[in-house]
C-alpha cells in the first residue's frame, strides 16, 4: 500500500451542517403542582415566560421552518440558551454569549453526533464528531473559520493527522492498523511530493514524486 493510498487527503467532514437553536445543560428544580387544579391539556402556537417586570425570559414555539424550540433569555432580553428539534428530527442544544452569538453547540444531525465550539465572532474553531460507523474526528479551525488541522480515527482503528494551509492539506501522518507509520508532504495542488514510510519488513523508505504524483526517486 503506497503512502498516497494510506493517507487520503479528500476532505472528510464529520461535523454535519449546523442545526439552529441550542441550550445549556442546566437542570431546573420544578415546584410541586396541584394535579387536580392543573389543566389536562393546553394548546397554543407559542408560550412566553416573563419575569416580575414583564421582561421576556423564555419562549417555547415552532418556527416557520418547523423547528420546535425552547429559548431562554437573560435580563436584558439577549438569547443565552436554547434547545431545538428540527422537522427532520435533528436535535441541538447550545449556549450563547452575552452578545447573543453562539459559543457552544451540541447536536445530532444525519446520525452524526458533534460538538462545535465558536469564537467570539460566532465562527466555528473546533469540532468533535462521531459518525454512525464508529469513525471519530477532531477538526481545528483558525480565527477565520478555515480548517487547519484534523485528526481522524477510522473504523479500522487507524489514526490520520492532517495539517493544512488556508486551502489544502499539506502534511499528513498516519499509522496503519498493522502498525506501519507514514509521513507525506503535499504541494500547493494537494498532490503528494515526498513521503517517508516504514514497511512491514522494518525497512524505511524516502520517496519523491513528480507533479502528477508519480514516484520518481526512492531511497533505498
Amino acid at each position: 500500500m503506497t503512502i498516497k493510498e494510506r493517507i487520503g487527503f479528500a476532505t472528510l467532514t464529520l461535523a454535519a451542517a449546523l442545526v439552529g437553536g441550542a441550550v445549556s445543560g442546566h437542570i431546573f428544580a420544578a415546584r410541586a403542582v396541584d394535579a387536580a387544579a392543573a389543566p389536562k391539556m393546553m394548546t397554543a402556537q407559542k408560550f412566553m415566560l416573563v419575569d416580575a417586570k414583564g421582561n421576556t425570559r423564555g419562549e417555547f414555539n415552532v418556527t416557520g421552518k418547523g423547528v420546535a424550540q425552547l429559548a431562554v433569555f437573560d435580563g436584558t432580553g439577549t438569547l443565552r440558551a436554547g434547545l431545538g428539534v428540527g422537522s427532520d428530527g435533528a436535535p441541538a442544544l447550545g449556549i450563547f454569549g452575552r452578545d447573543g452569538k453562539p459559543r457552544i453547540e451540541v447536536g445530532l444531525a444525519n446520525s452524526v453526533a458533534r460538538i462545535v465550539l465558536y469564537n467570539p465572532n460566532a465562527l466555528p474553531q473546533a469540532t468533535l464528531a462521531v459518525a454512525t460507523d464508529g469513525q471519530s474526528g477532531l477538526d481545528l479551525l483558525d480565527k477565520d473559520g478555515i480548517p487547519r488541522a484534523s485528526i481522524i480515527v477510522a473504523t479500522t482503528g487507524a489514526p490520520t493527522l492532517r495539517l493544512a494551509d488556508k486551502h489544502l492539506a499539506r502534511v499528513g501522518l498516519d499509522v496503519t492498523p498493522d502498525g506501519l507509520p507514514g509521513l507525506a508532504l503535499l504541494g500547493s495542488d494537494g498532490k503528494t511530493r515526498a513521503s517517508v514510510t516504514l514497511n512491514a519488513d522494518g525497512a524505511g523508505a524516502f520517496t519523491l514524486f513528480d507533479d502528477n504524483g508519480t514516484a520518481i526517486n526512492s531511497v533505498p
